[in-house]
């Protein structure tokens, strides 16, 4: 049984039977601060305590469930085809992604041990490879935009346009940076892109930690690992740690858009778990 959507449905039915929280505490012995948690879709709670809450309530369980999987199926059925291709394509762009962005990782190491000292076609295949990240993970965001939608986290949708744009901004210093003599020029501008970045990865890794009660366990160290590299990032030196961080946390975040995928591709079960 999924948030936000049980908390709305123990809310309606709550005010249906004219009960305030605090009458439904006095009924059902649950403290009043859970129900609000619940009804507000922060937790999702165990099978004993919607069962309790529905008794007080005097609804009865199984009545309750099969509403409630009717309700996520025409849910389902509304939202558009093409949000389960979008969650696909994503997750396959996340792959190539992270596959370009430790080959470019790896050449700007070399490049800083070469002393700039690359030729045309060594500088075509970075300026090519940094186009199809950029592609790529315009692509792999979309993904989360898909779930900010399905799952009502605006959050997570402002933040993944603002990595966008700080991706694009990068990207494109990254390529002028090849025709630049002097090194010591562009450390100003990498050091604001990387203090920005790392304030927007924060933001994306919060939103990502209230996506948990949708997407689960990997949703929310995901998120861990996205404030970690964003709070690096933001301290300058200590960026390069970040990049070793990236590698698990895009396999996580692809494992969630699959999961999401997995999600609006069949239907899933309802039984309440977790909290």
């Amino acid at each position: 049984m999924q948030q936000p959507e049980l908390g709305r449905r123990l809310t309606a039915l709550r005010k249906e039977k004219n009960l305030t929280q605090e009458e439904l505490v006095e009924k059902s012995h649950v403290s009043v601060r859970t129900i609000q948690r619940i009804e507000a879709g922060e937790v999702l709670p165990r099978t004993i305590t919607v069962k309790i809450l529905l008794e007080a309530l005097g609804e009865n369980y199984e009545s309750f469930l099969t509403q409630q999987t009717q309700v996520m199926e025409t849910q389902k059925s509304t939202l558009p085809n093409s949000h389960r291709n979008t969650l696909l394509t994503a997750v396959l762009a996340g792959a190539v992604f992270l596959v370009a962005e430790i080959i470019l990782g790896t050449m700007d190491i070399a490049w800083f041990m070469d002393g700039r000292d690359w030729g045309f076609r060594m500088n075509a295949i970075y300026t090519g490879l940094t186009v199809v990240m950029v592609i790529s993970f315009a692509l792999f965001a979309r993904g989360f935009i898909v779930l900010s939608e399905v799952f009502e986290n605006s959050l997570l949708k402002v933040a993944v346009y603002l990595l966008m744009a700080a991706t694009l901004c990068k990207a494109i210093l990254d390529i002028s940076s090849l025709s630049i003599e002097d090194v010591e020029s562009v450390w100003i501008p990498y050091a604001v892109i990387a203090i920005v970045t790392g304030a927007v990865g924060i933001v994306f890794g919060v939103a990502l930690l209230r996506l948990q009660d949708s997407m689960g366990v990997l949703s929310r160290i995901a998120g861990i690992l996205e404030i970690m590299m964003g709070c690096l990032l933001i301290t300058v030196v200590l960026f390069f740690i970040s990049y070793i961080i990236l590698i698990p946390a895009v396999v996580l975040e692809i494992l969630v858009l699959y999961r999401g995928y997995e999600y609006l591709s069949r239907p899933e079960s309802l039984q309440p778990s977790g909290l």
